[in-house]
């Protein structure tokens, strides 16, 4: 069993070293593609965390008529939970805004309470902004013009185009990049194929299963996948600490989270590894079909 396991990988590793070049272009190009994906995805999930971690930021403040009672209060409540995109409601009794401007402005102590009730509305996602400010507006116990609901709509808008336009070169240049790479395998194990192909029909002949001589060439795509996947980590773990350098010089900025490098590692080499094999899989499928 051990002699056969290693006659399988010897004859993948024969034929990576045999097919430097094309292994290599396989390879670089493999990780090019899930470096591009995998930077952009990471930094997508950065940009989308980012705006669930800055307290209020993206959040609605939602102002009542002066004159609303508790009743009204508790009605527009219920309506608001009720629009599409919103995840939560909490309530901002005018007096307790009061009490906290006073506190941190002594003062307006003898000034009468501006304030009018008020709720915070939490978004489930940030492109309903705009719809579930507009479904605000048309309630009746909210003051019409921008004294009725204020919004970071600028903001928003510019946060949710940029998660657009990760999201789009992401999926595109990595994709097209992507679907090289597996022409790249493909074309790699189909020379291989071809240049052992006497080989491959002598094994046959003296009773060599399907299996066995399947194998290694399923060995060389997950080689060439996984080894892809390897270096796109690297090459992004490298890239993170080039983007703290820069951040970290730049004071106002904050501070940039530590790469997740074993889990991307995990991540990248596990979808190269699995790429490799479907793409080399698919190429010793229509080679060993001999006439």
């Amino acid at each position: 069993m051990l002699d056969r396991i290693q006659f399988l990988l010897s004859e993948a590793f024969t034929a990576l070293r045999r097919n430097g070049l094309m292994t290599f272009a396989a390879i670089s190009t493999v990780a090019v593609s899930l470096y591009l994906l995998g930077g952009l995805g990471y930094v997508y999930f950065r940009l989308s965390e980012y705006t669930k971690s800055v307290p209020g930021m993206f959040d609605l403040r939602v102002y009542l008529r002066d004159d609303a009672s508790a009743s009204d209060i508790t009605i527009t409540a219920t309506q608001i939970r009720q629009i599409h995109g919103v995840q939560a409601v909490a309530w901002l009794p005018k007096e307790k805004m009061w009490e906290r401007k006073k506190a941190e402005n002594p003062e307006f102590a003898d000034v009468p309470n501006p304030y009018p009730d008020a709720f915070k509305v939490t978004l489930n996602d940030l492109k309903e902004g705009p719809a579930v400010a507009e479904a605000i507006h048309a309630l009746p116990t909210i003051p019409s013009g921008d004294e009725g609901v204020v919004y970071r709509s600028d903001e928003q808008r510019f946060v949710t185009q940029l998660l657009s336009i990760v999201r789009w070169v992401g999926s595109t240049a990595g994709g097209l990049l992507f679907i090289t790479a597996g022409l790249l395998i493909y074309n790699a194990i189909r020379l291989t194929i071809l240049s052992r192909r006497l080989e491959v029909r002598i094994m046959r002949l003296i009773g060599a299963s399907g299996f066995t001589v399947l194998v290694p060439f399923l060995i060389e795509g997950i080689v060439q996948g996984l080894i892809g996947g390897g270096l796109a980590a690297l090459l992004l773990d490298g890239s993170s600490h080039l983007v703290s350098q820069f951040i970290q010089a730049h004071n106002a900025l904050g501070t940039a989270p530590d790469f997740p490098l074993g889990m991307m590692a995990l991540v990248l080499c596990g979808f190269g590894a699995a790429y490799g094999l479907l793409c080399s899989a698919a190429a010793a499928r229509t080679m060993l079909r001999f006439r």
